[in-house]
């Protein structure tokens, strides 16, 4: 099966190839300078053997006997030139197996050379000669044609193998050349040169081919001039006949005689000039008598009929040649009636009717009946008479013999170029020369009017100016540019060859380098997974520390417990901060890090942590002072506690490094456009001062100023990072001055939508989440948790806020809980045995009876993967661990049907 495929492909193949090739077959045809089916088809008769040459002796056999040039040859040559193309391909490949050394090692290039002068101009060679005797003795070119023709073979068979025979051995794995490495790059530049060598020949050849044609159409233009100033001759000669009738009333036959002598002269080949009288039947015995009386020895009106010549019936009237000149010639026509000539009377008649040139069909004249060559233009003759009006009075004509015309206007030319045709009447008269063959390269038409008729004028070329195409020159250059493209794909597979090893090595250097940065970042990838995994650890115990020390401070009465929690809390305030600059430092590297949109006022929140920070900054006797411009007070579009997040790690860093002195924070909003403001914010301290050469790591993860610091004042060294990467978030930057000993200042930049100043109402509704003032009314609420403690906590906080709460320990708990039962909100966990928060809340919303339940999800962390997650849900509230009865009151209140204080 394999082998039928081989043959039908190579055939196919080889077909579509030849029929490329013979679109630019030379005008005299045989040969293609553009010729890739010999170098493509050998190339996969290296690869896959003799099956290939079945397919393309098929292909041989139909493209040859198709082939217009090769049909008139004998059978048995056709044939022969089928089995030469098919052997010239097997010994190309016998010269490879006979004097090269398999598997050929194309880094060398002399052995590179050999192959492809044994496969190319060799082999090629041999075949195009006998190529050539076959033509030889199968055609009737001329030998430089034939030597040209052979030439042509010979450069475009050596061309295509040359470049694109190599192509197969560089693609795929063989015997006879040890596949390369770079074999890419040789083949591109191949297929490269042999388009634009190919290209360049065409083009020029083309050009040339153009130049020649518009050469042969000037020749023909001298041939078109002298036939329309024959015309215009033959016209004068009977405007002036008509002229002669005007003037006289009556004209002998010897001043007729007199007259044509003179205007007709010898270089017009018009075989007679006659006056054809209008005669009725009353006039005709006088008419021939007169005939008889001048010794014409036709003394009878004839009528030209299928029979021959006979006397002319009787009719009203008759048009019978009277004078003609030269006479002795043309006497035969004489009293030959054109009025009921069965070629001309139409055109007579038309003469007549128009009063103006017409010209008749080609027939056979009269006194020359072997030839069917003549044509006669006839012009009717009006007289006017005594009472003005005009009378038809009877014919002139002129007739002459096309071919004798014509080749007059030919022979004076001494042209040999060209030879031609006439058509008139829309080619129902047609005149061929005697040597005109259609055939020929060039052919040229030029549209006429013969007298009343339109007709064309066809010139075709001879082959003695289409040896005028052969073009040595031409065929030089591209040869030359042939062996400089051989160079250029030689000397590239060279250069790469010769950088293979080098390559080698330095991807192998690379590849090691690219091992140990792996390596380095599967390193990195587990710092940031186990940081993200240690807070998620650390959250949920500082969820059951924190939401205890909650309920304890809210339950308890005793003072003293009171400020032992106070303590607690401010301490579980500063491990949750450490725990939160972790995760985002872990979301950020990760790219997970969502901001949200919502409208604030920079003053109120700047004021906010301001106040968090007072008592703080009391401790340590240091002032803490705000100056705000007026346009701080704009409402802005962003994350508002991101923005919380920056200012909170701004003036905790500020407070820790100042003993004496101060903190001032300074504020302005600037709007750029109609859509966005630039939020500005310092942070001016009187502290211990960074020097400049710690400056630059200051904002990278994990750093501080100097190690003593941290052993001095604490800190992880996140704070500045994340504040640097928070601010690139929204659009803006931080930059940082500094001096030893005399303080910082921290300049925070950010780009952010503008947003229209909210009603006081709104403002209310903002800041409803934080006041306990209100209470969730009978609020029935699922709490789907596995840890016991923080099942209490939630419990707790739950019902202080006066809400109804039931539990589950898993997924499928509470999906058992909601077959029963329909809570107004579901607080789900993510991670839990039995089953996940996920999939209970797929199968929640995939219940129509439940999916109408809000679902919030309470977890310890929560990645950009989960929140796409829970997105697709329609989940879209988070609860994060450890949290504090006021986030449960803003989820809760989002939810309620209780009206919003």
């Amino acid at each position: 099966m394999k082998q039928i495929l081989l043959v039908i492909f190579s055939f196919c193949l080889h077909f579509v190839l030849v029929k490329f090739g013979s679109l630019f077959t030379l005008p005299f045809g045989y040969a293609s300078i553009v010729w890739p089916v010999t170098g493509v088809i050998l190339g996969m008769y290296f690869l896959f053997g003799r099956w290939i040459l079945i397919g393309a002796l098929l292909s041989s056999l139909l493209v040859f006997y198709q082939d217009n040039h090769l049909a008139f040859l004998p059978y048995y040559l056709t044939s022969t030139l089928v089995i030469i193309n098919i052997i010239q391909l097997v010994f190309s490949k016998y010269l490879i197996v006979r004097f090269c050394k398999l598997p050929i090692n194309i880094n060398k290039p002399y052995n590179t050379i050999k192959f492809l002068i044994l496969t190319g101009p060799f082999s090629s060679f041999i075949f195009s000669v006998i190529f050539f005797v076959i033509l030889w003795f199968g055609t009737e070119l001329e030998l430089d044609v034939l030597i040209y023709i052979s030439t042509i073979k010979w450069v475009g068979e050596f061309f295509g193998i040359v470049f694109l025979t190599p192509i197969f051995l560089f693609l795929y794995k063989n015997d006879f050349v040890r596949r390369t490495r770079r074999g890419k790059a040789a083949i591109i530049t191949s297929v490269f040169s042999y388009i634009l060598i190919t290209t360049l020949y065409l083009v020029v050849s083309n050009i040339d081919y153009k130049e020649k044609q518009q050469n042969f159409i000037n020749t023909t233009e001298p041939f078109i001039e002298q036939f329309n100033i024959t015309q215009t001759k033959i016209k004068h000669h009977i405007k002036s006949l008509d002229g002669l009738f005007q003037a006289s009333t009556y004209i002998g036959r010897e001043e007729f005689e007199l007259f044509t002598n003179k205007i007709n002269s010898d270089d017009t080949k018009i075989r007679a000039l006659a006056w054809l009288p209008h005669i009725t039947h009353e006039q005709r015995a006088e008419f021939e008598q007169s005939l008889k009386d001048e010794g014409i020895t036709n003394t009878q009106i004839s009528q030209l009929t299928n029979l021959g010549m006979i006397t002319a019936l009787k009719q009203p009237y008759y048009l019978p040649v009277f004078y003609i000149e030269p006479m002795q010639e043309n006497q035969s026509a004489i009293g030959l009636d054109v009025s009921t000539h069965p070629v001309v009377s139409d055109s007579v008649m038309k003469a007549i009717h128009n009063k103006n040139y017409v010209i008749s069909p080609l027939l056979s004249l009269a006194q020359q009946q072997d030839k069917l060559t003549g044509i006669i233009v006839y012009y009717p003759i009006y007289i006017k008479n005594e009472i003005g009006l005009e009378q038809f009075t009877g014919l002139v004509e002129v007739i002459f013999e096309i071919d004798v015309l014509l080749s007059d206007i030919y022979k004076q030319l001494g042209e040999g170029n060209f030879t031609y045709q006439l058509s008139y009447d829309d080619n129902n008269n047609l005149f061929k020369q005697e040597s005109h063959h259609e055939d020929s390269i060039f052919t040229y038409s030029f549209d006429i009017t013969m007298f009343d008729k339109n007709g064309s004028l066809t010139f075709d070329s001879t082959t003695e100016f289409e040896y005028k195409l052969i073009n040595w020159a031409h065929l030089s250059i591209m040869v030359v540019g042939l062996i400089i493209g051989v160079i250029c794909v030689m000397f590239v597979f060279f250069i790469v060859s010769f950088n293979s090893n080098l390559t080698r090595k330095v991807t192998e250097s690379t590849a090691e380098l690219l091992k140990k940065n792996d390596e380095l970042e599967a390193a990195n990838q587990a710092k940031n997974l186990f940081l993200a995994n240690i807070s998620h650890e650390y959250r949920t115990p500082l969820n059951a520390i924190m939401g205890f020390t909650e309920i304890a401070k809210r339950e308890t009465t005793d003072e003293v417990a009171k400020q032992y929690l106070a303590k607690i809390d401010n301490a579980s305030d500063i491990l949750l901060n450490i725990v939160n600059d972790v995760l985002d430092l872990t979301k950020m590297q990760a790219g997970e890090m969502a901001l949200e949109s919502i409208a604030f006022q920079p003053s109120a929140v700047t004021t906010s942590v301001v106040e968090m920070f007072n008592s703080k900054a009391k401790e340590k006797s240091i002032s803490l002072t705000c100056d705000f411009a007026p346009s701080y007070d704009l409402w802005v579009q962003g994350d508002e506690l991101r923005f919380k997040q920056i200012i909170i790690n701004l003036l905790n860093n500020a407070i820790k490094f100042t003993d004496n002195g101060g903190v001032s924070i300074w504020g302005e909003c600037i709007d750029n456009d109609d859509r966005t403001r630039t939020l500005l914010l310092k942070v001016i301290d009187t502290g211990i001062g960074i020097k400049p050469e710690d400056q630059e790591r200051l904002f990278s993860s994990f750093a501080q100023a100097e190690s003593a610091t941290t052993r001095k004042y604490g800190g992880t060294g996140l704070g500045l990072s994340i504040v640097k990467q928070l601010c690139g978030l929204m659009g803006g930057d931080i930059q940082l001055t500094s001096d030893v000993a005399k303080g910082s200042e921290f300049t925070v930049k950010l780009n952010l939508p503008k947003s229209v100043t909210l009603s006081k109402e709104s403002r209310a509704g903002q800041q409803l989440g934080s006041s306990k003032t209100g209470a969730i009314k009978d609020m029935n609420v699922l709490v789907v948790e596995d840890n016991k403690i923080n099942q209490t906590i939630v419990q707790k906080q739950l019902v202080s806020l006066g809400a109804r709460c039931d539990l589950a320990d898993d997924g499928q708990q509470a999906l058992n809980y909601l077959k029963h039962n329909t809570p107004d909100l579901i607080l789900m966990d993510i991670q839990m045995p039995v089953m996940d928060g996920f999939t209970a809340s797929t199968k929640i919303k995939q219940d129509l009876r439940l999916q109408h339940i809000p679902i919030v999800i309470l977890s310890a962390s929560v990645g950009k993967e989960d929140r796409d997650k829970a997105s697709s849900l329609g989940i879209v509230d988070f609860i994060y661990k450890p949290f504090k009865q006021a986030d449960l009151f803003k989820a809760l209140s989002k939810y309620s049907t209780i009206d919003k204080i």
